[in-house]
């Protein structure tokens, strides 16, 4: 069932909710975006932000990392287009066994991918990347109300043990060593017209192409399940930016 779901996002700018106006929005939190610095972007996916962090810091090294070999070809192929090779490097590899050196990071960004290490895990296990005045600029999937409607409750929490609300991402984020300097919630645009939008255009054309196929049809399903919650109750959560400095 996998390959169908990597199927579902083939040709698609953005893997997770965001924008071009969101990315430049959370860079903006970082007090000095026009000095020479390095940048970890861990979970690049296909790189559409990766590339926008080479304009948004026209000075930095970027380092960007992922664990899927397809993701990785395309951003390659984008950057040698673009003439970035000199200032993005890839690698293939898991955001759990990263193995550069502790403290060498001016600034972490993981967009749309805290998630996967767990939002707890990521902040304590990257912060020894980071420079002791080192930033981590991430977007994770948070609770915009203290009672959600039960539906969206029951779906988010058994995908993902650590959805909480806004206020105890800023709790967990000083408990592991952060000053939070800003947040921002991701408007639904960014839900909408970036991500579902295409995706649905994917799934429709996956529905054709395997009409007769149980198990395609089992991935389209609980991906358009998703799709029509956040129609349906999407006001009650988000993904949110979080600017934090190592302290």
């Amino acid at each position: 069932m996998e390959s169908y779901f990597f199927e579902a996002f083939e040709n698609m700018n953005r893997l997770a909710p965001g924008s071009y106006t969101s990315t430049k929005r959370a860079a903006e939190l970082y007090p000095d975006r026009t000095k020479d610095m390095k940048i970890l972007d861990i979970g690049c996916g296909n790189g559409e932000h990766t590339l926008l962090l080479a304009t948004l810091f026209p000075n930095a090294m970027i380092t960007a990392i992922d664990n899927n070999e397809a993701f990785i070809q395309t951003l390659n192929e984008a950057i040698a287009s673009q003439g970035l090779s000199s200032r993005i490097t890839t690698y293939c590899m898991s955001m759990f066994e990263i193995p550069f050196e502790k403290h060498s990071f001016d600034l972490i960004w993981s967009e749309g991918s805290i998630y996967i290490a767990g939002f707890k895990k990521g902040l304590n296990d990257w912060r020894s990347l980071l420079k002791p005045d080192g930033w981590l600029i991430c977007s994770e999937i948070s609770w915009l109300t203290d009672s959600p409607n039960e539906e969206a409750r029951s779906f988010w929490e058994e995908a993902y043990q650590e959805m909480n609300t806004v206020s105890a991402k800023i709790e967990d984020s000083k408990a592991a060593g952060y000053e939070m300097k800003g947040h921002f919630v991701l408007p639904p645009s960014d839900w909408t017209t970036e991500y579902y939008e295409p995706l649905q255009k994917n799934l429709n054309r996956m529905k054709t192409k395997y009409r007769a196929n149980e198990e395609a049809k089992q991935a389209i399903q609980m991906i358009e399940s998703e799709i029509q919650l956040y129609k349906s109750y999407g006001s009650d959560y988000s993904y949110v930016f979080y600017g934090m400095k190592n302290n």
